[in-house]
């Protein structure tokens, strides 16, 4: 009777985990949007579940194999706990892959302005996981961070940084929907914040209804407000280093969502391209861009 029991439990658990793998990857696969990145987080949190899965099923092998039981009905539950599981060993950079949605088919793409009047050095950027971190991200896909040289020292002084205090000029027309430069600017390296995006300035573009973030602004110099329309080429703030920043720097991108109504975790990143200037429109890691 505890045998059947047992049986019957461990179908089920392989039933549900099999489901729930299935829709969560087909919705990301398949389906994109607000769903599709949901369900890439919720891939995320699920893989606690596979390695405690993957964990007890490793112990009953153990077990059978000392007694001399077969261990065949097993296969399956381990072969589903390493799906499972799989996801966590991204947050120690190992078997990490970008969030797939694919360039050529994600709408709709916008083609802005270099927001600097000036040549300015990509630190993250572009369509691939190796130079890009954030294509792991659903909401920030295509995102950018922007330097200028010099950066990457490790100076504990913002002023140390080109970059730092350097005007921002409005990527594109539309309407500022939040506008915010209240947080410090902190010591880099020390990333304890308030806010992930820290002072930031959202835009709703004119021509697609999308919105772009820039975030990571220098605190008290956001010099446009909520509701006001602005034109491409507008001075709107000077960089910082507030929120999630190791160090003073840009960070931009475009999204589906009104992020000041959407949690990022429900947040679908859409791509950005750079024009008139001299480097490819979506300029990659490393690459120093000159507005013509």
């Amino acid at each position: 009777m505890l045998k059947t029991i047992k049986v019957k439990v461990n179908r089920i658990v392989n039933i549900c985990v099999a489901v729930i793998l299935l829709i969560c990857w087909g919705s990301v696969l398949l389906a994109g949007g607000s769903l599709g990145a949901a369900s890439w987080w919720f891939i995320w949190a699920f893989s606690a579940v596979g390695v405690l899965i993957f964990v007890i099923t490793w112990i009953r092998i153990i077990r059978r194999a000392v007694g001399r039981k077969p261990i065949r009905d097993l296969w399956l539950p381990l072969f589903l706990s390493v799906i499972a599981a799989w996801p966590s060993l991204w947050l120690f950079g190992v078997g990490t892959m970008t969030y797939p949605a694919d360039i050529n088919h994600v709408k709709p793409a916008v083609s802005v302005r270099l927001p600097f009047n000036q040549p300015i050095t990509v630190g993250w950027g572009g369509d691939r996981l190796k130079i890009n971190y954030h294509a792991q991200y659903p909401n920030e896909r295509w995102a950018y961070d922007l330097l200028a040289e010099p950066y990457g020292m490790g100076s504990k002084k913002l002023e140390d940084y080109e970059i730092y205090g350097m005007e921002v000029a409005a990527p594109a027309s539309g309407t500022v929907i939040s506008a915010y430069d209240d947080e410090p600017d902190h010591e880099p390296g020390n990333e304890e914040y308030q806010t992930m995006p820290g002072n930031h300035v959202y835009i709703r573009l004119e021509e697609t209804g999308t919105y772009l973030v820039l975030a990571h602004l220098k605190q008290g110099s956001v010099r446009v407000k909520e509701g006001q329309s602005i034109k491409e080429g507008t001075p709107i703030a000077l960089v910082g280093n507030s929120g999630s920043s190791s160090e003073p720097h840009l960070h931009i991108h475009h999204q589906r969502q009104d992020p000041t109504k959407t949690s990022m975790f429900l947040s679908e990143g859409l791509p950005l391209y750079f024009r008139d200037t001299d480097a490819p429109p979506m300029p990659e890691r490393g690459m120093v861009v000159s507005p013509k």
